[in-house]
């Protein structure tokens, strides 16, 4: 009796361990002959999270803590996952003023513990709106109180909201074509710095000021798009690619400004279901303000306008998009080190006293110069710690074909082009705010000139240069690496 009980569990344990390996079989099986019939073809996920912040979220783009109000319109965090041959990448949007290094380092963790794609593959970038909140360690060092809690909750949150943006597009992929339009827009940007009468280079010198005699530099008039659909022709994504701050808001009121317009302008034409990513070019010297008018130059009116007309350039270039080809899809990052500025312990003791006079607000308190050279002597010295600037550069790559490069900071626009010419790619997307934020980065020629974008650059002369050279290596090893395959 014993004997036959113990023979009928060993022969039903074995019969359960082979259901058990069969099963594993037949999904294993599965899995091969869905990549064998998949093998080559694009497929792509997407997801869109709100991020919308509560009331009294400091507002961000300043040097000092501004509590916002409601919103009037939803921010998201928006994420499209690719995925070829078993390589998957993800790129990330998301409308806030900027992301610093910490954040993406704890996103980049929860999106590998969260599975279907590695952290490291992913470019997270900002639209640096300066309607959305505010995400600088050293100016939120100001907040107290209820702003300082509600600040630190959602900064605690914000990197599981990307990690699920991401998890939710690798969920949800489709067989997808890619299409790429080049257009121009030359009426909603303005290179924000000017020469003036006394030979000096100023920032913003105000409207119809007759002290301009000239601009200082170009804007990158270039406004780059791609399109996703499925082979039948359903509407997946759409990234908009263009140079301009997103500074046309205005109020104390949360908004993602014209991305958002953009964004639901499409959604028009293309149905609710399409998502679109808005990643900002080069622009740290480009923003919304004429200054030969003295029409107001910001507000919900002109981000309308600015939204409107962007929308309509891509609306244009839908009609006659070119196919990219199915080619592999391949992600590198590079790890940059850009030379640190210098200053000594009395210069960082009088910037932290300028820094807490300018938090007592009133009149008579620092000039705003002095206070953004303070930001730039404390970030130096105590973020970095007087040591080079550890920083990245990403690609992701379709084939020999097309680019999406990602840089660090708000870049001028200069180096923008200059890595766009430079890239082997005949269809490069340049993002500045991809990966981390370092305040400004301006081209060699405007340190000598001064004004406001070189006082915040935490990198000494030269490096802007250097950026655009090692990311256009990056591109160049991608490119060889497809051409070698």
């Amino acid at each position: 009796m014993d004997n036959r009980r113990w023979r009928g569990a060993a022969l039903g344990s074995c019969r359960r361990r082979a259901r058990r390996y069969h099963r594993e079989v037949r999904l294993t099986l599965f899995a091969f002959i869905a990549a064998a019939l998949h093998a080559g073809e694009l497929r792509l996920g997407r997801a869109e999270v709100k991020i919308t912040p509560p009331e009294g979220m400091p507002m961000g783009g300043g040097f000092t803590v501004r509590p916002g109000k409601a919103a009037h319109d939803d921010l998201f965090c928006k994420a499209l996952v690719f995925e070829q041959d078993g390589t998957r990448a993800g790129l990330v949007s998301c409308d806030v003023e900027s992301f610093h290094r910490p954040w993406i380092v704890k996103a980049r963790r929860l999106i590998t513990d969260a599975g279907g794609v590695p952290g490291d593959n992913v470019m997270i970038t900002a639209t640096h709106s300066h309607s959305g909140p505010e995400m600088t360690p050293i100016v939120l060092a100001g907040a107290a109180g209820e702003t300082k809690r509600i600040a630190d909750a959602y900064h605690e949150a914000l990197p599981g909201r990307i990690a699920e943006a991401v998890r939710l597009a690798g969920q949800g992929m489709e067989p997808a074509r890619v299409w790429f339009g080049r257009g121009s827009e030359d009426s909603v940007s303005f290179n924000r710095r000017y020469v003036m009468k006394d030979g000096s280079v100023k920032t913003n010198p105000g409207q119809v000021n007759p002290d301009i005699v000239r601009v200082a530099g170009p804007i990158d008039p270039e406004l780059l798009a791609l399109y996703f659909d499925t082979p039948e022709g359903k509407p997946l994504a759409t990234i908009v690619n263009f140079a301009l701050h997103t500074t046309s808001w205005g109020g104390a009121d949360f908004s993602s400004d014209y991305p958002g317009i953009v964004a639901r302008r499409l959604a028009e034409v293309k149905g609710a279901d399409m998502t679109t990513l808005f990643l900002p070019g080069c622009s740290g010297n480009i923003n919304q303000v004429d200054v030969t008018t003295k029409e107001r130059q910001s507000g919900p009116a002109v981000s309308a306008r600015i939204g409107n007309i962007l929308a309509a350039d891509v609306m244009k270039l839908y009609r006659k998009m070119e196919p990219v080809p199915a080619a592999a899809l391949r992600i590198r990052s590079r790890a940059v080190e850009l030379a640190p500025l210098s200053f000594t312990g009395a210069e960082l003791a009088a910037a932290k006293r300028t820094i807490e006079a300018s938090r007592k607000g009133g009149a008579g308190g620092p000039k705003f110069l002095d206070i953004v050279h303070a930001f730039t002597v404390v970030n130096a010295t105590e973020t970095h710690g007087g040591k080079p600037v550890r920083t990245e550069t990403q690609a992701i790559a379709f084939g020999e074909e097309l680019a999406i490069a990602g840089l660090p900071a708000e870049v001028f626009t200069e180096l923008g082009m200059a890595l766009k010419r430079g890239s082997p790619y005949p269809r490069t997307l340049v993002s500045e705010l991809a990966n981390d934020m370092l305040d400004y980065i301006p081209n060699l020629r405007a340190f000598p000139e001064g004004s406001y974008e070189p006082t915040t650059a935490r990198c000494a002369p030269g490096c802007g240069e250097h950026l655009i050279q090692e990311a256009t290596s990056l591109l160049v090893e991608l490119f060889r690496e497809g051409m070698r395959k």
